[in-house]
């Protein structure tokens, strides 16, 4: 469900994004603006330009659709309170991070960031990329980080729903039910629905109807 904007109050308005970047657990929170703002309890680091954002797609059906953020001039080694995003990347298992992108406004006569932001878009990281480039001036290498985001439409449509029809399934939701046991077995049997009985067995059907006609011949000689 889209949410609407209202116009923004003020003569000087700047858009900003705000960034909660999960990496296995610790949570980044990033901006790209040029000073640091404080929204919903959390401090936001600013980046600048460094940090950058892929297209989102705004339609009126619900839509799939991958969003790429990007965090540049990472240097190769980082130093006091700096992040070293490259490194936290390839450390920590990633993928499955929530991410979560903002919508703030900054009021540019105040220099403060107003209270009310909108979420954009919601999503779990799927997959990186990194560039390396020589910063000539530093005389190191400089990375970029590109951070693929899935988002929450593209993996509620691939998520399983229910059980599957085997044990394993069935006992992870129920341990001691033993009703799906046998379908391994069940599983390579051919059964031939609709074919024949071949078996034998006494007073047959030709039998019954022999004997009927016995009876009925009978009859008719004592009515005679």
């Amino acid at each position: 469900m889209s949410t609407s904007i209202p116009a923004v109050q003020g003569d000087n308005i700047y858009p900003v994004t705000l960034i909660d970047l999960d990496l296995n657990g610790n949570v980044y929170y990033l901006s790209d603006a040029y000073k640091p703002f404080t929204s919903g309890g959390n401090s936001y680091t600013e980046l600048g330009a460094f940090l950058a954002l892929g297209s989102i797609q705004d339609n009126l059906r619900t839509t799939n659709g991958d969003i790429a953020i990007t965090l540049a001039g990472i240097p190769s080694s980082s130093t006091g309170s700096e992040v070293n995003y490259l490194q936290q990347i390839l450390a920590e298992p990633i993928k499955g991070g929530n991410v979560t992108v903002t919508r703030g406004f900054m009021d540019t006569n105040t220099d403060e960031l107003q209270a009310t932001t909108y979420t954009r878009f919601k999503g779990v990281i799927t997959n990186f990329s990194i560039d390396e480039a020589l910063n000539f001036i530093s005389k190191q290498n400089d990375y970029s980080v590109t951070v693929i985001v899935a988002s929450i439409n593209t993996l509620l449509e691939t998520k399983i729903s229910g059980q599957r029809t085997d044990p394993t399934s069935r006992h992870k939701f129920f341990p001691a039910d033993k009703s799906f046991n046998k379908i391994p077995d069940l599983f390579n049997t051919t059964f031939n629905f609709g074919k024949e009985y071949s078996g034998s067995g006494t007073g047959g059907p030709g039998g019954g109807r022999g004997g009927g006609g016995g009876n009925g011949d009978q009859r008719r000689q004592e009515q005679r």
